[in-house]
């Protein structure tokens, strides 16, 4: 822990090239997952190091028989992390010497052990030259996360001196500025309170000097994720405070509707930075609640932490999972019934695993963890309530007789919501589709007691961005995915062995890719975001510099050459790829048409499934706007067996829902009338069976 002077020759490029080096502490490592902490005492230079003096390089030599098992992170006297290698991204044995440069265009992690060379870290060193003193213990800190190998430090140096990286510093955007303040508290599993402030100038830039117009004051905030939570830039669960930092206080943000809880969401492993807004979006076009979001470029503790997603917490409220109250009083029927929110999820919070096995060659369940009411609010007689419904369902669809339309699963489910969400995830490819971060919600009997799939989250491993479960491959159904630790539950190979449910999940995939699925809706949405994004992805990508970097899940590799249109081209092509593959294996048919009608822009009605049971949905297109559009069910006589139903009226293509459950079996006629005009589908309701 002294300064390091190796020879008279050293002396003398010091006093040439103005250069100092500090040598650190080396031992053997600890592993398992636990850290090891190196540190180098540096002393004697400028009071603050900046873009003219500072940081220029880290010099390491480890012995270690597999590297991909470390991360190593260097830690400035004040407390900035910037990571070295990554986590279980590089391969092979040992640095030997290996010197990282943030000037080095080759990235360590495009490299080949044992890595001798200079190469650029995962991480920006310019992030430490922001004007503060460098005089103080700085700390390599590198975690073993095997048991099985070990390695130790040999030697670490830094060297300080002229032209070093440059901080990256945004003095105003075209979106809104998050100003987060930690007051001098390290961010980490357990809530701090924090100072949050938030500038929206609408259609005018946001200057980092103007007054916090949308939101100014406490909140608590939290890391959140798990993976996620060896990057160093961190996603978090923010949660609004009054002035006392104790109490929950609600509040618009960005134009969303009012609420406590938000998720601020950092794109760290998503290249392309829209991967979780561009499933959200989707999603709430097929009808569906799905989180809002926004973009904002976030300022932590005066430093550029880059592009997030400012974005709803799924929780229970009118604007959000639009589910009845429950109290802990609510102990007895009907009250009882609801509403729940549940997520199938790791063990890690309390909750309950699964009464069947999943998908599994080990007889593995899955894991349902209490979401609301929480589980420090949720009663016993609660808990055993909604695991009842869920142990019955579960029940039923392992029974030869689940899709009996009386005793199957539809006296369960809300069928349609599950037929989007499987939809939504077999689009993405999502690697933690229906296995992990997958929320369930029980309505209360008085609206129908029925459990819907949603909302979307967590889908930044979707969409070409995860190299294990499959889920890079273009081809295959990700449902059907086998996996020991996170089984996926057996209900969708048993819905997909049900005709009925087929001819459903094809009908509705069909219509979708005709308006809002089709790939040049999806390429809208990502050219919109990416005009959008084009000024702050550069900053983005300065401060943390991915781009041709591999991080841990990314299915691409490293390329020294990736640009962000690159990663922008690649989705895109993977969209057209998947959706392809999807066209031709989606299975069903729909009996009033046929899948070249579907694909027809011309198709003006199309109403599934038929035979139908308790919902009916009509598709429709209006090529312009109308004055007068209604919906009606008459029998077979021409008599009216459903009140008329007002539709959309704008041109476009629209969906709607009619409530069937009322009607007895039989063969009715739907009629759709667009200012006189009447157009008909002859259908019929089965019986029971």
């Amino acid at each position: 822990m002294k300064k390091l002077f190796t020879s008279i020759a050293f002396l003398t490029s010091y006093a040439v090239c103005g250069q100092e080096i500090f040598g650190g502490t080396g031992s053997i490592l600890s592993n398992g997952g636990q850290e090891t902490i190196f540190n180098a005492a540096v002393t004697g230079l400028p009071a603050k190091i900046d873009s003219t003096f500072g940081l220029t390089e880290l010099t390491l030599s480890l012995t270690h028989p597999d590297v991909s098992e470390l991360h190593i992170v260097l830690k400035s006297p004040w407390g900035t992390e910037v990571d070295i290698t990554g986590a279980l991204t590089l391969k092979g044995s040992n640095f030997t010497s290996t010197i990282f440069n943030s000037g080095t265009p080759q990235s360590i992690t495009t490299a080949t052990a044992p890595y001798t060379g200079t190469f650029r870290p995962v991480g920006y060193f310019g992030r430490f030259n922001t004007g503060k003193s460098p005089n103080g213990t700085w700390k390599l800190e590198v975690k073993d996360f095997v048991v099985a190998n070990t390695g130790s430090v040999t030697s670490w140096s830094l060297k300080f001196g002229p032209n070093p990286p440059k901080p990256v510093t945004l003095k105003s955007s075209n979106l809104p500025l998050v100003i987060l303040n930690t007051n001098n508290q390290k961010l980490s599993d357990e809530d701090i309170v924090v100072t949050l402030g938030i500038i929206d100038n609408g259609s005018n830039r946001n200057n980092i000097s103007d007054p916090w117009n949308n939101y100014n004051g406490k909140a608590s905030v939290h890391i959140r994720g798990s993976s996620s939570k060896m990057f160093e830039k961190n996603n978090m669960k923010v949660e609004l405070k009054d002035k006392s930092g104790v109490i929950d206080v609600e509040a618009s943000l960005l134009g969303m509707p009012a609420e406590s809880d938000w998720v601020l969401t950092a794109f760290y492993n998503d290249k392309s930075l829209l991967r979780n807004p561009l499933t959200h979006h989707l999603f709430s076009k097929m009808d569906r609640y799905s989180p809002r979001f926004r973009y904002v470029e976030l300022i932590m503790n005066d430093e550029y932490y880059g592009i997030y997603m400012l974005m709803e917490q799924p929780k229970r409220g009118d604007n959000r999972v639009d589910i009845s109250k429950l109290t802990p009083l609510d102990n007895s029927f009907p009250q009882i019934t609801g509403g729940y929110i549940v997520q199938i999820n790791r063990s890690d919070d309390p909750g309950w695993y699964s009464l069947h096995p999943g998908i599994s060659n080990n007889g593995a369940k899955f894991y349902y963890q209490y979401n609301y009411p929480k589980d420090n609010e949720i009663t016993t007689q609660q808990k055993d309530y909604i695991k009842a419904v869920l142990d019955s369902f579960e029940t039923v669809m392992a029974s030869p007789n689940f899709a009996d339309s009386k005793t199957g699963y539809h006296k369960f489910i809300n069928e349609g919501s599950f037929i989007d969400f499987m939809i939504i995830n077999e689009l993405s490819k999502n690697v933690d589709a229906y296995k992990l971060s997958t929320y369930l919600y029980k309505e209360n009997i008085v609206d129908g007691g029925k459990i819907h799939i949603g909302p979307t989250w967590d889908y930044d491993l979707a969409w070409h961005n995860s190299n294990f479960g499959n889920a890079w491959n273009e081809l295959y159904w990700q449902y059907e995915q086998n996996n020991t630790e996170y089984p996926i539950p057996t209900w969708w190979t048993t819905f997909m062995k049900n005709q009925a449910f087929k001819d459903r999940l094809f009908c509705r995939y069909h219509t979708l890719r005709k308006s809002t699925l089709s790939n040049n809706k999806i390429y809208e949405f990502i050219d919109a975001t990416v005009a959008l994004l084009q000024e702050a992805q550069v900053r983005n990508f300065k401060q943390f510099p991915l781009l041709g970097t591999y991080i841990y899940g990314n299915p691409q590799g490293p390329q020294q050459e990736m640009t962000y249109a690159k990663e922008i081209q690649d989705l895109k092509d993977w969209v057209f790829k998947r959706s392809e593959w999807l066209d031709k294996n989606v299975p069903g048919f729909c009996q009033d048409v046929s899948v070249a009608e579907l694909n027809n822009s011309n198709l003006t009605m199309l109403a599934y499934p038929n035979p139908f049971s308790e919902q009916l949905h009509l598709s429709y297109r209006l090529n312009d706007n109308h004055r007068d559009v209604t919906i009606e069910v008459h029998s077979v006589t021409g008599a009216i067996a459903l009140k008329p139903v007002k539709a959309e009226h704008v041109a476009g293509d629209h969906t709607a829902t009619i409530d069937c459950s009322s009607l007895p079996a039989g063969t009715y006629i739907l009629q759709l009338n667009v200012d006189g005009n009447r157009y008909h589908r002859k259908l019929v309701k089965a019986g029971v069976r």
